[in-house]
């Protein structure tokens, strides 16, 4: 689509799923149906005209409307408002331009997902001619992840029909291409499940069903691989083609052909689909600190110990100082050829008042490893047996930095053959069966003065050269350890710049002053009496570099501190110190690296030594009044609530929340430039933003409860559906004893709808104390809330009104999408109570309105509750295809969660249309897929309906099995289904 006159602005146009524009990420409003439908067949001539009778003949085929011209032109006009607003009038049209009889869509290449999408499959077909299965690999999922549904989506027409059906083959054949290569890459565990589904989907296609038996074949899975060539058998009418009859007979023959080839395996998601920017060989190591020297006989016995260690976990134990994660940094990357496959770290911070937890831990582990948020297990039981399932078959090592304890670290180690761990710890007591224990303590004299003159630089070079007297006594000073030398040594580079003479006497003077002190003379403000030596020599070193700041920057180090997040970025650093822009921060906090004071923990983020911030700490309650440490707390609080609610706007337009916030921002937050941007942010930022929030509410600092309120309101919504948002009990629980504590109703109305599952009376007190001080955001979200729990009991009575006002308000707010789900659980009230014409109306009226909003997981979400509603209606056929649409509006793989409960439903579907075997085969997916995050009332309903289908099938023992343990699950999680599957057993097997 070449253009000479590129348009002022940056349009998008998406036609894989609901048809929709954006303009610098924000939705434009293209109007009805006919209308997107003539953009979108524009679109699609990729830049060629149409005449104006073509168009017709595309929109309405042989039946036109009366003037048909007038209505076109009427399109027109109002698609060239919308795509071109700041056009003069009777000015030229740049995007959507007259050509003689006709029209044409010019736009510049890359501005529609559809041809960006074929470009991907061109380049796939050409890397997999060369033999690059990688590379093809990595395209077809760019170009899979371009999808957000049926393509052209509620648009009608022949041409519409048409483009619909070409490009839906497109992406067929794209997908067994994808798989394809994932086995090409060695990737047939991970693949399963994705292939079971795609079969599933495409029951008359072979290739996913040969693609999914060399997958069972290579995981040996021999029996369940020849089971899917009987399947194919009894659904296809003229039986299995004669690729699939080689195959079996190969797969019998256990030919060494089809074994796996020799690759290693890259990072994978949940459900066997691969992490689009994932590489085979991962290293989140942090950056060895510069001028990394010496350590040579350590960092042998590290990696002697290594290859002897029983259990492949290596255990680093010393005082705080002696380098212990540089030396655990620098050894992994040395032992690189060993683990092929990566090298994985996480910082536990086990020395801070409050360490990572274990499940956060595992979540980071798996992120690293593919698994999405909305993949994510919610326990840490299933996250630990998901993190050792995807180590299986590869050689990675695994950095658990700063543990605190051997209960803290232990479900961390990879615990698999080819994987090892490097613990490093200042716990003494640590113990872990078969680890291999080494002692890290201060260097010898030789390497430290070394490290002093890779740090100081010529200073501290010459003096080493001329004798190393003066260099020698900042070493003892310091006690040779690597921290001390380091904060000491930047003093000989960083204006104003010391001679080593200079340096030690300063050093030696504040441990002269420190070591009478902590002998009990006088013990000062902010100074344990229980301080070993090596935290003595590491406060002398903290406090000779203090001095020596200027004003502002020395205020920097101090409030930078204070938060209890981990490392920053500039635009948080600039929050906290109110700094006007980000600039100014990134000159502020370089002037504290420079000066061995902070670190780069990793590319834009700024972190430091425990210790040194213990001792920046006690500095500033020394230097600092309460209300401005308070008032920097807040200002990082105000940043992040800013920048979640841009987050929340790039991902819910609609959403609202911002309009109702009860504090007042006072700060635009940081920019996030589109969708892809605010969920980035959003998994990065979690634990920070979560730690803030315990801090500002456990130190109760003045004016931070309601937005503290507004952060975790926000951030629920952010988080909604993963296994992240129970990371928010304890912090919501926090909060919501603030607000009794203070009385604030309003702050208390809204933390009480927070829990994962509030309960009825939860819900109900909510709605109660907002509608006392007249809040207009509680009884809205409360209300629905509440309808959707009620209904779930069984209670539709008592949930039809209050989700029928939660419709009408959500209208009134300008919220469509919250709107359509409304409708759409009321539509499900409706058939319960016996009202099936209102019931499939409410139900159609919520389709309608999810494809207007153009939101992929809404429309998945009403999707899926109108497909319950036809069902309960008996319009089976309707239900399936609603459901089998859920399926396909998101990517693949977006949210196993829900796409796991859609395959239950439409168990239950085929159930209801006698399709016994497909009942089964859907049931199982559903399994397959809640197997990740674990989601038991998912897997109640799929074993029940399995369990119907057995025994429809005549398979009692199977489906006695199958049904018990879903009665089981479903009682246990106290589902209105539970009694269903009770009342069926005791109907087919007796109370035994």
């Amino acid at each position: 689509m070449n253009n000479q006159d590129e348009p002022p602005h940056r349009l998008r146009f998406h036609v894989l799923g609901p048809v929709r524009a954006d303009r610098d990420g924000q939705p434009l409003p293209l109007g009805s149906p006919q209308e997107r439908a003539t953009l979108a067949i524009l679109l699609l001539r990729d830049g060629r005209s149409l005449t104006a009778s073509e168009l017709v003949d595309a929109l309405w085929g042989a039946d036109p409307p009366h003037r048909a011209m007038d209505t076109l032109r009427a399109y027109v006009t109002r698609l060239r408002a919308v795509l071109e607003p700041g056009r003069p009038f009777r000015g030229r049209a740049k995007v959507l331009v007259s050509t003689g009889g006709g029209y044409a869509v010019r736009v510049p290449p890359g501005s529609l997902d559809a041809t960006v999408f074929e470009e991907h499959l061109a380049a796939a077909a050409d890397a997999r001619a060369s033999g690059d299965a990688a590379g093809a690999y990595a395209r077809l999922t760019t170009a899979l992840a371009l999808w957000e549904g049926t393509a052209l989506a509620g648009l009608t027409g022949p041409y519409a029909e048409r483009e619909r059906e070409r490009l839906t083959e497109l992406r067929a054949t794209a997908r067994e291409d994808h798989y394809d290569c994932a086995l090409a890459l060695g990737r047939h565990a991970e693949s399963v499940a994705g292939l079971r589904a795609l079969a599933a989907e495409q029951p008359l296609r072979e290739k996913p069903r040969a693609l999914l038996m060399l997958a069972l074949h290579r995981a040996g899975r021999q029996a369940e691989a020849l089971a899917v060539f009987s399947e194919t058998g009894r659904l296809l009418p003229d039986g299995p083609g004669p690729g699939l009859v080689r195959l079996r007979e190969r797969i019998l023959a256990g030919d060494p052909a089809l074994a796996a080839p020799a690759v290693s395996g890259a990072a994978v998601t949940a459900d066997g689909c691969g992490s689009p920017g994932a590489s085979p060989a991962l290293d989140l190591l942090p950056p060895e600190p510069v001028g990394f020297t010496g350590r040579e006989t350590l960092t042998g016995e590290v990696r002697a110990a290594l290859a002897e260690a029983e259990g492949d976990v290596v255990v680093l134990t010393g005082p705080a100082g002696t380098g212990k994660t540089a030396l655990a940094t620098h050894t992994a990357r040395a032992a690189r050829t060993a683990y092929p496959d990566g090298l994985l770290h996480v910082d536990l911070r086990g020395t801070d008042p409050e360490p990572v937890g274990t499940g956060a831990a595992l979540a980071e582990l798996l992120h690293a490893l593919g698994v999405t948020d909305a993949a994510l297990p919610d326990d840490v039981e299933r996250r630990a047996a998901l993190y050792r399932s995807l180590l299986a078959d590869r050689r990675v090592l695994v950095v658990l930095d700063d543990a605190h304890d051997t209960a803290h670290v232990r479900p961390l180690l990879p615990g698999v053959p080819g994987c090892a761990a490097l613990v490093t710890t200042r716990s003494p007591d640590l113990a872990l069966p078969g680890a291999r224990t080494v002692g890290v303590d201060a260097m010898e004299e030789k390497e430290a003065l070394a490290l002093l003159t890779a740090v100081g630089g010529g200073r501290a070079a010459d003096s080493a050269v001329a004798g190393g007297d003066a260099a020698r006594s900042v070493v003892a000073a310091c006690e040779r350890l690597p921290l001390a030398l380091r904060i000491a040594g930047a003093r000989l580079t960083t204006p104003p710049a010391w001679t080593p003479g200079d340096l030690a006497a300063r050093l030696a003077e504040e441990r002269q002053r420190l070591d009478t002190l902590h002998a009990g003379v006088g013990v000062g403000v902010g100074v344990d009496a229980d301080v070993d030596a090596g935290d003595v020599v590491l406060e002398a070193a903290c406090r000779v570099a203090h001095d020596a700041l200027e004003p502002e920057t020395a205020r920097a180090f101090r409030l930078l501190a204070l938060p209890d997040a981990g490392p920053l970025d500039a635009a948080s650093a600039a929050a906290v110190l109110d700094l006007p822009d980000v600039a100014r921060a990134e000159a502020v906090v370089g002037g504290l690296v420079r000066a061995g004071l902070l670190e780069s923990a990793s590319p834009g983020r700024y972190g430091r030594h425990a210790l040194v911030r213990l001792f920046a700490r006690r500095q500033s309650e020394r230097s600092d009044s309460p209300p401005v440490r308070d008032a920097a707390l807040l200002r990082l609080l105000d940043h992040q609530l800013a920048t979640a609610v841009t987050a929340l706007l790039r991902l819910i337009p609609d959403s609202p929340l911002p309009r109702h916030l009860l504090h007042h921002l006072a700060t635009a937050g940081r920019p996030l430039a589109d969708a892809g941007a605010a969920r980035s942010w959003a998994h990065d930022a979690h634990p920070d933003v979560l730690a803030t929030v315990r801090q500002v509410l456990a130190q109760d600092v003045p004016d931070a409860l309601r937005p503290a309120v507004d952060l975790l309101t926000v951030w629920a919504a952010l988080t909604a559906g993963t296994a992240r948002r129970h990371d928010l009990e304890s912090s919501v629980r926090q909060a919501l004893d603030r607000a009794r504590e203070r009385g604030d109703d309003i702050a208390a109305a809204r933390t009480l709808r927070l829990p994962v599952a509030p309960s009825p009376e939860e819900l109900r007190s909510a709605l109660r104390l907002a509608e006392e001080v007249h809040d207009p955001l509680t009884p809205l979200l409360a209300g629905f809330e509440l309808g959707v729990v009620l209904l779930e009991l069984d209670r539709a009575d008592e949930a039809l009104p209050l989700l029928v006002r939660a419709e009408e308000g959500l209208v009134r707010e300008g919220a469509a999408g919250g709107a359509a789900e409304a409708l759409a659980h009321a539509a499900r009230a409706y058939i319960a109570l016996g009202r099936p014409e209102e019931s499939l109306a409410a139900a159609d009226a919520a389709v309608e309105r999810a494809r207007s909003v153009g939101q992929g997981r809404t429309l998945a979400l009403v999707l899926l509750q109108a497909g319950r509603a036809h069902l309960r209606a008996d319009r089976t056929s309707a239900a399936a295809d609603r459901l089998r649409e859920a399926l396909t509006v998101e990517p693949e793989g977006t949210d196993p969660r829900r796409e796991a409960l859609v395959w239950a439903w439409l168990a239950r579907c085929r159930l209801a249309q006698l399709r016994h075997r497909e009942a089964v085969a859907a049931a199982d997916r559903a399994l397959a897929l809640e197997a990740g995050p674990g989601d038991d009332h998912v897997r109640g309903l799929a074993l029940a309906a399995r369990g119907r289908a057995q025994l429809a099938l005549g398979e009692p023992r199977l489906a006695l099995g199958a049904l018990r343990e879903a009665h089981e699950v479903l009682t246990r999680r106290g589902a209105a289904e539970a009694a269903e599957v009770g009342a069926l057993l005791n109907e087919e097997f007796g109370a035994g």
